[in-house]
C-alpha cells in the first residue's frame, strides 16, 4: 500500500490549494494597490485646490489693495481732539 502523502491526487490537491491561496493574496495586494493610489490622487487634488484657493485669495487681497481698499480704511480713522485745560 502507498504511503497516502506521495499520492498524486493528494499532491494535486496540495498545489491546487497553494495556488488559490496565492491568487487570493494577490487579489488583495491589487486592491490595496488600487486604494492606495486612490488615496494618492485625492492628496494631490486636495493639495492642488488648497493652491488654487490661496492664489485666488491673494489675487482678491492684492486687487482690494492696489485699488483703493486701504484708503477707504483710513477714511474711517478716528481723530481724538487734545483735552482743553
Amino acid at each position: 500500500m502507498a504511503d497516502s502523502r506521495t499520492l498524486p491526487e493528494d499532491h494535486d490537491a496540495q498545489r491546487e490549494m497553494e495556488q488559490r491561496s496565492l491568487r487570493n493574496v494577490r487579489s488583495l495586494l491589487d486592491r490595496l494597490e488600487r486604494e492606495a493610489e486612490l488615496e494618492r490622487r485625492t492628496h494631490k487634488r486636495v493639495g492642488w485646490l488648497l493652491v488654487v484657493i490661496m492664489v485666488v485669495a491673494l489675487g482678491g487681497i492684492s486687487a482690494w489693495l492696489s485699488f483703493g481698499g486701504h484708503a477707504k480704511v483710513k477714511e474711517r480713522e478716528i481723530v481724538i481732539a487734545p483735552a482743553q485745560r
